[in-house]
């Protein structure tokens, strides 16, 4: 469709001036009551667009002067605000960087106070469960030999026991278990 206006736009173009230029005779005069019929003619056109148009194309040349300047200085404003803003915005992210520099700082140093302070309750407890077992050890140690003092004074009684009964008088051997049981309280008594 658009190719075929454009073809009879280009052909109507081509062949409407032919006609003009077919037709015979001669250049003609021009006569001054031509001229000055269309001198005047422009005159008063102009006359016509300055007295009655000057106003309202001043105007609108004012108004779009106008427009343009409030346009420019809109867009003045907004780049300073604008850049104002990217300033800002680079600042801020500055200061991002060097809190976060800051904060990992502060978090190494924090790790680091609480590894030293976990590594001192480990050795303090270590310490605790040293001394823990040296104690217990050593009651154990002291319970077993309390034991065996105590089955020693058992069996030694039982055996003295047996030995005095066979071998002595009653008189002799109530004296002799006597002594032996005095000899027995102060070796159980001694820690």
């Amino acid at each position: 469709m658009k190719l075929k206006a454009a073809i009879a736009a280009l052909l109507s173009v081509e062949l409407y001036p032919t006609p003009a230029f077919c037709a015979e005779g001669g250049e003609g005069g021009g006569s001054w009551l031509t001229l000055m019929f269309f001198t005047l003619n422009f005159a008063a056109f102009v006359y016509i667009v300055v007295f009655f148009g000057a106003p309202y194309i001043g105007k609108f040349l004012r108004d779009r002067a106008s427009a343009i300047r409030e346009t420019l200085r809109r867009s003045e404003t907004d780049a300073q605000r604008a850049q104002d803003i990217a300033n800002l915005a680079a600042a801020r992210a500055a200061r991002l960087e060097a809190d976060k520099a800051e904060l990992a700082g502060e978090t190494r140093a924090e790790t680091a106070s609480e590894i030293g302070r976990m590594r001192e309750m480990a050795q303090a407890t270590a310490e605790r469960i040293n001394r823990d077992a040296e104690l217990t050890a050593a009651g154990t140690a002291d319970g077993a030999r309390r034991r065996i003092r105590a089955r020693l004074a058992q069996v030694a009684t039982d055996l003295a026991r047996d030995l005095v009964t066979r071998n002595l008088e009653a008189s002799d051997q109530g004296r002799l278990i006597e002594d032996f049981m005095d000899r027995l309280r102060r070796e159980v008594a001694k820690p």
